[in-house]
């Protein structure tokens, strides 16, 4: 079967007049832009699937830090599709395929994109990046919010690279377009493949961000917990001190004492009760950092896997088409 190009994958619909939240959103992003003037690559890629019907691409499911997880959830997103499918051929389908990315005995197949009836499956990749101005990574912006429980994962989320965007979105998109890996930080090939990607997939779509909690150690910053919303961020932090670090210290056979286990719960009600990204208990530091996310899109859909990303993250060798 033939499945539709993207339509307005390279195209960026700039409107003047956004609807008030948007227009909200786009100032807020305005006053980030000016002031952390740079954009910085926030740790590797995230992967997932996502489907297309029509012309329509959505998101099923990120979150898999490898190709090799994201195959695991396309075969577990069939699987329950399947439980909903009418069609007796479908349903066959469906399991087929999640029994050669999940099967009982042996290794995955590592394929990355499957087509069943009208719908096409495909693994997809997801760029994390940060902006930074003097040496400061962007907190929470006054208009994050925390997503809905049913929005976890992204699931059903439509990626529309002809979607309204105010002057500063706009912005943002064609500076991503040509962003690359900062210089001698990754392999060569890894370059080479982000510098061919910009090619095969000029367009940026922008997906709702995820915010880290970092611990600052002098000029060093140290990823220690995180959440798809800011207060979320907060909260396991928090629960990083009260819940965390005691069951650590018992699962190493060294129980905390009763004393540190107060101190570490009264650390954790200071975070809960204080307000603004950075937070100071126990001469220990720690801020909430926002993670933008970026998909890039070209004529045929939204980007797979590179080669390298198979090699450094999961399986080798991996194939593209049914």
């Amino acid at each position: 079967m033939s499945f539709p190009l993207m339509p307005g994958y390279d195209y960026i619909n700039v409107v003047a007049d956004l609807e008030p939240v948007a227009a909200m959103w786009d100032r807020d992003l305005g006053d980030r832009i000016r002031t952390y003037t740079k954009l910085l690559p926030a740790g590797a890629p995230d992967f997932g699937y996502a489907v297309q019907k029509g012309t329509e691409w959505r998101i099923g499911s990120i979150g898999a830090c490898d190709p090799e997880g994201a195959r695991y959830t396309l075969a577990a997103g069939l699987r329950m599709g399947a439980k909903q499918e009418n069609d007796p051929e479908t349903v066959r389908a469906m399991r087929a395929v999640a029994d050669r990315l999940d099967p009982e005995d042996g290794r995955q197949l590592p394929k990355d994109e499957w087509e069943i009836g009208d719908r096409r499956y495909r693994v997809i990749r997801i760029e994390k990046f940060t902006l930074i101005g003097q040496r400061v990574m962007e907190p929470p912006r006054p208009t994050d919010t925390e997503p809905p429980d049913e929005g976890r994962f992204l699931e059903d989320h439509l990626i529309e690279p002809r979607a309204p965007a105010g002057q500063w979105e706009a912005q943002l998109r064609l500076n991503l377009v040509g962003h690359l890996p900062i210089p001698g930080t990754v392999p060569e090939t890894v370059e080479i493949e982000a510098r061919h990607a910009i090619r095969t997939h000029p367009g940026v779509v922008l997906l709702p961000p995820t915010f880290t909690v970092v611990e600052i150690k002098g000029d060093s910053w140290e990823p220690l917990t995180g959440a798809d919303g800011p207060l979320q961020a907060r909260f396991h932090l928090a629960k990083y001190f009260s819940e965390l670090l005691p069951r650590l210290l018992e699962f190493q056979g060294e129980p905390a004492e009763p004393e540190e286990i107060a101190e570490w719960e009264a650390a954790a009600d200071e975070i809960e009760a204080m307000s603004g990204p950075e937070f100071a208990v126990l001469d220990r530091r720690f801020r909430i950092v926002r993670v933008s996310r970026m998909l890039r899109v070209g004529r045929d859909g939204p980007e797979g896997p590179r080669p390298s990303d198979q090699e450094r993250y999961g399986m080798q060798g991996t194939e593209s088409r049914s």
